[in-house]
């Protein structure tokens, strides 16, 4: 019991960052990561219903268990998603925040700025030693925001078929989102999230900045086979986007794929062994014409890029 109230201090620093900035979403949470004592899902119905975050949600049930034994944790990831008690946004909303760490985040360093009053007030301990940030921010700090790099062993627990794109489940007169079931307990089809080719943008934000030594920064989610192969089964046939602004993004992304430097990192960085991965994906795989245009393109000498790897990164020419 110790060692796990010593591992709650960081666990606390995640709630912050997925925003279950609420005492009482904490203290549900506390006390499954504690005890194993799971939410009064009937009595927390009506509790903050509007919430994106709420309190206990399927990413966390499954990294904040004591097993990490997949063999233990695979049911009792369908036991979770199968509680017909428990809202949809409570069996759903892992997905996003699994997203929002190992992307998101992820390509803003992995790590995120609080003030220190906020955190020592949040958080009920001084946290001074955390890493200082220079002026004009010298009365913040960064927090890591991470899974101790597990997020690839949480995609594969939460998303075991990446062919299936709706999921149905069992839901109650009380847990219904669409439709009144019409029995005590009746199925119904939600959408697991979808990827789209704008991702590329948020990839790529990933290998503009310095590498810095966060874990969360060394666990972007794409760097592995089977999240890049998911992003693959949804893109592979849509089209470039239409607008310019967003095919522009989305040709950046590219050229940055393409062109970052492999040298200047260690052979087996992570950022390297994403951006092999994900060339070999765009130049072997099939893609529509459109799409496939843009790769080209984003290979070819005739594009004029400026500022690239900055935050005013422009494509010149040839005009599109």
């Amino acid at each position: 019991m110790a060692e796990r109230k010593q591992q709650w201090v960081e666990t606390d620093k995640l709630l912050l960052v997925l925003e279950k900035d609420n005492k009482k979403a904490r203290g549900i949470i506390k006390r499954y990561f504690l005890k194993g004592i799971l939410p009064d899902w009937k009595a927390l119905h009506d509790w903050n219903q509007n919430s994106t975050t709420r309190h206990l949600d399927l990413l966390l049930f499954l990294y904040l268990h004591p097993s990490r034994d997949d063999a233990v944790l695979r049911p009792l990831r369908d036991q979770f998603l199968n509680n017909p008690h428990a809202l949809p946004a409570d069996r759903l909303m892992g997905f996003d925040h699994l997203w929002a760490l190992g992307l998101t985040w992820a390509s803003q360093g992995g790590q995120r700025m609080f003030r220190l009053s906020e955190l020592e007030k949040e958080l009920g301990q001084p946290c001074g030693d955390l890493p200082a940030l220079p002026a004009p921010y010298e009365d913040c700090r960064w927090v890591e925001v991470h899974t101790e790099g597990q997020n690839e062993r949480l995609f594969n627990l939460m998303w075991p078929d990446l062919n299936q794109r709706r999921v149905s489940l069992p839901v109650t007169r009380d847990t219904y989102r669409h439709r009144a079931p019409r029995f005590p307990v009746d199925q119904e089809e939600f959408d697991l999230p979808s990827e789209s080719l704008a991702t590329l943008w948020s990839m790529s934000r990933w290998l503009v900045r310095p590498a810095t030594s966060s874990r969360g920064d060394s666990d972007m989610i794409f760097q592995y086979e089977r999240p890049l192969e998911l992003w693959y089964l949804h893109c592979s046939t849509k089209d470039a986007p239409k607008a310019r602004a967003d095919r522009e993004l989305v040709l950046l992304a590219l050229y940055r794929i393409f062109h970052f430097d492999r040298e200047g990192e260690p052979e087996n960085s992570p950022r390297n062994r994403f951006v092999q991965r994900t060339r070999a994906l765009l130049t072997q795989r099939e893609f529509s014409a459109s799409f496939r245009a843009l790769v080209d393109l984003s290979r070819s000498p005739d594009l004029v890029v400026t500022d690239p790897w900055g935050q005013d990164a422009k494509v010149e020419a040839p005009a599109f």
